[in-house]
């Protein structure tokens, strides 16, 4: 198949994109939510590679309530979908990759 030159340069442009955070919805004070997405980023840093994404949940949610007080929730995966209730200003739903983010304080 013929690949013009063009579709390379694409490619490589999406491959770029991939490998920063992508903050789908956020109500989170700014310098709170770049707080917790910098936590987000370390923690799948760590686990990324062995697709633990339980251990990058347990990390995220420890190291969010130690910074911003107790009750977060985190879940971490590929594939999912949530209804949830939670506090206002507490909810970050972000990807990382192919990897889908959702943290929020129950």
């Amino acid at each position: 198949m013929f690949q013009s030159k063009d579709s390379k340069i694409d490619e490589e442009e999406f491959q770029k994109c991939l490998k920063k955070p992508l903050v789908q919805y956020s109500d989170m004070p700014s310098e709170m939510g770049n707080e917790a997405v910098e936590v987000v980023i370390m923690s799948l840093d760590k686990f990324v590679a062995s697709r633990d994404w339980e251990g990058a949940s347990v990390m995220i949610k420890n190291a969010l309530d130690k910074k911003f007080g107790p009750s977060w929730q985190c879940a971490v995966g590929e594939g999912f979908g949530f209804d949830i209730a939670c506090q206002q200003k507490y909810l970050l739903h972000l990807y990382y990759g192919k990897v889908g983010i959702l943290c929020y304080k129950a």
